[in-house]
């Protein structure tokens, strides 16, 4: 199959939408504030509400270590979380939670988009069970599947509950979005490659969600209710359906690329630069050996080389490279406006989708970042280098990579 037919056989939806629950759908912060507020002092902290508020939306077992320090989180989290249950569900049992606007009409207008959802918190049952008798909603009856703390092995702002969720939905994550009110929401999602949309319900401000990787923000739910289609085309990767097959076949052209540029003497990095329909704009390859020029990076070869072809009318732009790319390739792909960047082996000694921050201007985005897209292939291909050329100049930098990836 080729590329384009690959991507073009199946319509372009986002394949399901994750939400946070608290500050995002129910207003719970003040009470989760109080709640941990009482249990620091049950066990004689006096931690004001200011400090506790810019922790709410870790889970429990990062929100304690992160406020007292690791060895007074190691001895006293335990406890802590314990006195911070019995106190939310005291609060819960005497407070009618409110639920934020028009949640129920969101969950159905997404199922007749045909996107799936998912609930994703790192409550844990209890919890759960206290905040929706209080608000006074099924929610778990409204989406079609949660995850909790229990799914996880550790709460957000890792990644770890996001992946768990697109798990759920039985999806990838460049098809999934995720709703959530804090940097944290953002910082998970980037981490799981999972495009983010904030909302401001949960009391933070606008720019330290963007600053966390957010792709845009809105009020509260009725506001992205009211502003559905432009937020579910912003979250998307364009109009065709990037599932596994289809970014197979992106990697392994990509890593023909590569293969082509090893015949020639170079490290095998390849990249392609694709359209969402699967037009591939242009490809590149590692350029450093013939060039000279220390910035001649396959992703910058490819940009180079697309120069022209791209214009403000391409939205969902596919970056596919054989390497995790640096800090400059991934700046450049955030000036380009490249919407998914797809990498097979990461590259610890540089990390640079990790490294470069989210972009502060409004016509820019952080692109969606997923890796080990066949990585052992990857992975093969500069093993072979190293056999069969390995020259000196970079072949330090190879072994390096290959030791820690």
């Amino acid at each position: 199959m080729t590329i384009a037919a690959a991507l073009l056989s199946c319509t372009m939806a986002l394949d399901g939408m994750i939400f946070d629950i608290d500050g995002t759908l129910i207003d719970t912060n003040p009470s989760h504030v109080e709640a941990w507020r009482l249990a620091f002092e049950s066990l004689g902290y006096r931690v004001s509400a200011d400090r506790i508020e810019r922790e709410v939306g870790k889970g429990g077992d990062l929100l304690v270590p992160s406020i007292l320090g690791d060895e007074a989180g190691e001895r006293d989290g335990p406890a802590l979380r314990d006195a911070h249950k019995r106190e939310f569900l005291a609060i819960a049992a005497r407070t009618r939670f409110r639920v934020f606007p028009r949640v129920p009409e969101l969950f159905r207008a997404l199922a007749d988009r045909g996107i799936r959802t998912v609930l994703a918190t790192s409550s844990n049952e209890q919890h759960l069970q206290g905040t929706f008798a209080s608000a006074g909603i099924d929610l778990p009856g409204l989406a079609d599947a949660m995850v909790t703390k229990d799914d996880a092995e550790a709460s957000k702002p890792e990644p770890d509950l996001v992946l768990a969720a697109v798990r759920a939905l039985g999806s990838t994550p460049w098809q999934c979005a995720m709703v959530g009110d804090t940097a944290f929401d953002a910082q998970a999602s980037r981490g799981a490659g999972v495009a983010c949309l904030g909302v401001l319900s949960g009391g933070k401000q606008p720019e330290e969600l963007m600053a966390a990787g957010a792709r845009a923000v809105w009020r509260d739910t009725g506001h992205l209710f009211d502003d559905l289609d432009p937020a579910l085309a912003l979250a998307s990767p364009g109009t065709a359906r990037l599932d596994a097959a289809a970014v197979e076949c992106l990697m392994r052209e990509a890593l023909g690329v590569a293969r082509d540029g090893m015949s020639r003497g170079e490290v095998p990095i390849g990249c392609l630069i694709a359209r969402r329909d699967g037009t591939i704009l242009a490809r590149g390859h590692n350029e450093l050996k013939r060039s000279r020029d220390r910035t001649a990076h396959a992703e910058m070869v490819a940009f180079r080389r697309a120069a022209g072809r791209i214009d403000g009318a391409d939205e969902g732009l596919i970056l596919v490279s054989t390497l995790e790319p640096c800090v400059m390739c991934t700046g450049a792909a955030m000036q380009v406006g490249i919407d998914t960047i797809l990498f097979a082996l990461p590259a610890p000694p540089d990390s640079g989708t990790a490294r470069v921050a989210p972009p502060r201007s409004p016509d820019a985005r952080m692109p969606r970042v997923v890796g080990g897209i066949l990585a052992d292939e990857s992975r093969g291909l500069l093993q072979e280098w190293l056999r069969t050329d390995g020259n000196e100049e970079q072949r330090g930098y190879v072994e390096l990579l290959l030791k820690e990836a």
